[in-house]
């Protein structure tokens, strides 16, 4: 954090004379944080793989979940990185690209709840 409030200062500073480099260190920063994070993001997978394991679910149901959320992280990311170089538009392009791509990943899931919820009425 306290390099983030650092990283803050200096871009704003930055941002007025050369607003192209101040992005430029705004993504390598980003990068570097999840480079740092990557480690603790597969400890995140084998922990809800387990329990999916546990609670018998399926792997088929697991990983459009896993899927969704990367793409959310990584759609969220695009979006941020677009509206720090003033291309808003670009930023509302990528956020309706990633909410389309999560709806087609998320399809087997919602398919089988609403089998489920089929199969309940039908009882």
């Amino acid at each position: 954090m306290g390099a983030a409030i650092v990283l803050t200062v200096f871009q704003a500073r930055m941002r007025e004379d050369y607003p192209e480099w101040a992005v430029l260190i705004a993504v390598g920063f980003v990068v570097t944080v999840l480079l740092g994070l990557l480690p603790r993001l597969g400890e995140a997978v084998s922990v809800m793989a387990g329990l999916a394991r546990e609670a018998n679910v399926s792997s088929v149901y697991l990983t459009p979940v896993l899927k969704t959320i990367g793409i959310a992280y990584v759609t969220s990311f695009g979006v941020q990185i677009c509206n720090e170089a003033g291309e808003e538009s670009i930023a509302s392009v990528v956020a309706l690209a990633g909410k389309v791509v999560i709806l087609f990943v998320a399809l087997p899931i919602v398919q089988a709840v609403l089998y489920a919820l089929l199969g309940i009425l039908n009882q």
